[in-house]
């Protein structure tokens, strides 16, 4: 299981957040204390395809032990993954994309620093000099952030633990995002009841909470193209993008906030995606990481295990 190298939760804390709560105060290390970047309101997750002025937008609090007082500017970098290299590979490598001072950010209800973060789609496509109509849907780009302290300071995804990452604890700092290129579905596809089974070898340890089989409600989630479930302890989320199948990153499986070495996280499969027949609803595949990155929880998951799981509509 992973150990979060700057931030991590004392193993004795135990406590209730309130949105008043200066949770940045429970968080620490042995010698120094850390920053993050709390998500307040994911706006508009993804990029649609069809409209190069679409947006990543995500509103942020940022938190450290001065309340914001050493808070220098948040470092964005950018990565393009290719899903659909039917036409040729075009993915690249992480890139610098832009930085974004303090200044942009203003005093929130809790005295902390606010601000907006956002990529246009546009801006993403010449960063990286892509032809935007070789771009599919389910093709992604990843944003991954770094806070700067006036300290010389810096915090990102190496610096976190599962309780941390994920959007089910109050911290909801996952420093990372994965934007994916969609075009919009109806609101009523991939909605409704569905039984789901877990086929092929795997089979998920028993301390999972995940059953190998099951009958589920799939709602629609905040954004277009967004499903919902409540496969897993905090409701599994995923994402239709073209003819695949995402699930959220860092979405917890057993919502263990208070103690980060007994939390387990899910995500996607990188190699594997599930795939949707966007004409037929019925049946559709998903694959899903539990004990994702490494974060698998004391004793859950030594290493990252996927499973497959069909859904069949009722």
């Amino acid at each position: 299981m992973k150990k979060a190298i700057f931030l991590i939760f004392s193993m004795t804390l135990c406590f209730s957040c309130s949105e008043d709560d200066k949770a940045i105060d429970t968080v620490v290390e042995e010698i120094e204390r850390g920053a993050i970047l709390r998500n307040i309101d994911r706006i508009s997750p993804n990029f649609l395809r069809t409209d190069v002025q679409s947006a990543f937008t995500v509103v942020l609090e940022e938190q450290d032990l001065e309340e914001g007082g050493i808070f220098d500017f948040v470092r964005l970098y950018l990565q393009y993954k290719d899903r659909t290299p039917e036409n040729g590979d075009l993915s690249a490598s992480e890139i610098m994309l832009k930085d974004i001072p303090n200044t942009d950010f203003q005093t929130g209800s809790n005295g902390l620093p606010v601000g907006t973060v956002e990529v246009v789609y546009q801006e993403a496509i010449e960063a990286f000099s892509l032809d935007a109509g070789a771009i599919q849907a389910g093709d992604q780009f990843e944003l991954r952030m770094e806070i700067h302290l006036t300290d010389g300071r810096t915090f990102s995804t190496e610096n976190g633990s599962a309780s941390i990452f994920t959007d089910a604890c109050f911290f909801k700092s996952p420093y990372r995002y994965v934007i994916n290129v969609i075009d919009t579905i109806p609101a009523d596809l991939f909605t409704g009841v569905y039984n789901y089974e877990i086929v092929g070898d795997q089979t998920p340890s028993p301390t999972s909470g995940v059953d190998n089989q099951g009958i589920v409600t799939i709602t629609t989630g905040p954004t277009s193209n967004v499903r919902r479930t409540s496969l897993i302890a905090e409701g599994l989320e995923f994402t239709i993008a073209g003819e695949m199948v995402y699930p959220k990153i860092y979405q917890s499986l057993n919502l263990f906030c208070r103690n980060s070495a007994f939390h387990a996280l899910t995500g996607p499969d990188e190699q594997n995606f599930g795939l949707i027949d966007l004409t037929d609803d019925t049946v559709f595949e998903l694959d899903l990481v539990l004990g994702y990155e490494g974060w698998g929880g004391t004793g859950n998951f030594d290493t990252p295990q996927t499973i497959k799981l069909r859904f069949s509509k009722q």
